[in-house]
């Protein structure tokens, strides 16, 4: 860490005196109270007579705020450029688009002082800094539009407005075009509706030549006057016929049928609507509509008798709207006697006593078995599901949970393996009571490979380890060639006797000598304490004094300590 070296300062705002000082000697003076605005830094010098102590003003933030104008003072600025050139004051662009500046500089020479006096305040859009002669300035307008001109007098223009001269006024006036025809701003001249007459046209003007397609049209045409003689033959076609234009009426007798009236199958005249209807019941009335079934035939005399279409309960019902029957099947079909299926069965929900099939049976949707008891008498099952979920979590019902096994050794026995449910513990029986799914028995033994486990609690004795019995005071222990814990004893080395006994270790320490490291006792030196406690030695270093070597310590402010290195961190000249 680098040293800091602190010159002498104040809190206040005064000077420093001679007396506070060396020659050479600086001081700050940082007027903490005005956030460092009188702020100056100080050196003490001599005079020129080598004798007189004086203090030198040399910086400081009253100095810098001058300069980065947060200061009013000093009243005047002084800049000048030296004896060939007038001084330019540069105010510079932000330093991160350039180095360019806005200059204001002063004439090389001039015949007396000059002073400019800003205006006070702002002015108006488009205005400009005028002189009164003796060096005040001020905003003043300027002629940016015809209506400024003094030849000109303008008033409110609108749109399509013309300058005219005015020779009572002498000055150009705005104006818009009026009368008969007006223009608007953008050049167009237009002429008003109905604003030319008969009298202003020559006669014989508009002729065939004049007259625009299309231009004479229903209303220029007085009512009746269109005679027969203006239609030429065959004029009159279907194109020309309004829709609904020709009716009955406007058809002779001969070609229209009424009801009543005799007619054959080759008749071309327009029948009416009471002559069709009489002649489909003429046709009702002499027709029957023929049915045949599975079994058995009828008929349906279309003049006096309806068709009925029947269902039969919970098998086929039927249904009519307007001209439509529809025949299904209910939501629910009962079928009295066997349902034969040659292909495939696909139904979302299948209720029944009893389901048995000769074949396979393919659930695509899930299964539900809401019985007692469920036997599958099969050799394999194969279970896709990474998890098998047996039991209920709806309440505490204390029953066990696992796998129940049958096997027979010497007669018919059971097995089980899972959580007995008074402790919550795994367990594993060879031979086992079931109790209403609570079960007891004889633990069975069990081989693994590698093992993990948490936590183990052992409930009796390890009497051999890789088939050997333990001696006295063998342990076991983590042995890194092999990767496993194996079993050894523990050997004295140098200073330690250990006793191996039954299920006991000993270990003493020896007496420490010149030929065998042992156990020792420290003794207090030079700047060193020690103290003894229950078989705790404590040793503590005595504080330095002029006489006594011992422990010493530095300031953090003045010092840095770090690795035993001491540094000296800081050189404060004090305070004033």
């Amino acid at each position: 860490m680098a040293t800091v070296i602190q010159i002498k300062r104040s809190t206040g705002s005064a000077a420093p005196s001679t007396s506070n000082l060396s020659e050479g000697e600086m001081a700050y003076v940082q007027d903490r109270s005005n956030s460092g605005a009188s702020a100056k830094l100080f050196i003490e010098s001599v005079d020129s007579d080598n004798s007189t102590a004086l203090i030198h003003a040399i910086g400081g933030k009253y100095y810098t705020d001058i300069l980065s104008g947060s200061s009013a003072t000093p009243a005047n600025l002084k800049v000048g450029n030296g004896s060939t050139a007038g001084a330019t004051l540069q105010i510079m662009e932000d330093s991160d688009n350039g180095t360019n500046f806005v200059g204001l500089k002063a004439a090389d020479s001039l015949g007396s002082s000059v002073t400019f006096t800003l205006p006070s305040a702002d002015g108006s859009a488009n205005q400009v800094i005028g002189t009164d002669g003796s060096g005040t300035l001020s905003f003043v307008s300027t002629t940016s539009t015809l209506a400024g001109g003094s030849d000109v007098n303008i008033t409110s223009a609108a749109d399509g407005a013309m300058l005219l001269y005015d020779t009572g006024t002498s000055k150009w006036i705005d104006n818009v075009m009026s009368g008969d025809a007006t223009m608007a701003d953008t050049g167009v001249l237009t002429i008003g509706s109905q604003k030319i007459v008969n009298s202003m046209l020559a006669d014989d003007a508009v002729g065939a030549d004049e007259l625009a397609s299309n231009s004479v049209v229903t209303a220029s045409i007085v009512n009746a006057n269109v005679t027969t003689d203006k239609i030429a033959d065959d004029a009159v076609d279907a194109d020309k016929l309004a829709s609904s234009a020709v009716v009955f009426a406007s058809l002779a007798g001969a070609m229209v049928q009424t009801s009543g009236e005799s007619f054959a199958d080759s008749d071309v005249t327009l029948m009416t609507s009471a002559a069709i209807q009489d002649k489909i019941q003429a046709l009702a009335t002499t027709e029957d509509l023929d049915l045949a079934g599975d079994s058995g035939t009828g008929a349906v005399d279309l003049d006096s008798q309806s068709l009925t279409v029947s269902g039969t309960a919970n098998e086929v019902e039927t249904s009519v709207s307007g001209q439509t029957i529809t025949v299904g099947l209910p939501n629910n079909v009962t079928v009295a006697n066997n349902l034969t299926v040659s292909g495939n069965l696909i139904s979302d929900d299948i209720t029944t006593a009893t389901l048995t099939t000769s074949g396979n049976l393919t659930v695509t949707g899930n299964l539900a078995v809401n019985g007692t008891t469920t036997t599958v008498n099969s050799t394999t099952v194969n279970i896709a599901d990474p998890v098998f979920e047996i039991g209920s979590d709806s309440s505490d019902d204390n029953l066990d949970r696992g796998i129940k096994f049958k096997y027979n050794s010497g007669g018919a026995k059971i097995g089980f393996f899972g959580m007995d449910d008074t402790d919550g513990s795994f367990v594993a029986l060879s031979s086992a009571t079931d109790s209403s799914s609570t079960f007891s028995g004889t633990a069975m033994s069990g081989k693994f490979g590698n093992l993990s486990i948490a936590n183990a609690t052992m409930s009796g004795s390890i009497d051999n380890y890789a088939g050997s019995a333990p001696t006295d005071g063998q342990i076991l222990i983590g042995d890194t060639s092999s990767g496993l814990m194996d079993k050894a004893t523990l050997t004295a080395g140098d200073g330690i006797d250990i006793t191996n006994g039954a299920g006991a270790i000993t270990i003493a320490a020896e007496v420490s000598t010149a030929s065998n490291l042992g156990s020792v006792i420290i003794a207090a030196g030079e700047g060193m304490d020690v103290a003894y406690s229950s078989g705790t030695a404590t040793i503590t270093g005595e504080d330095a004094t002029t006489s006594n070597k011992g422990i010493a310590s530095f300031a953090s402010a003045n010092f840095t300590v770090s690795s035993g290195a001491v540094a000296i961190t800081a050189i404060d000249g004090g305070t004033f």
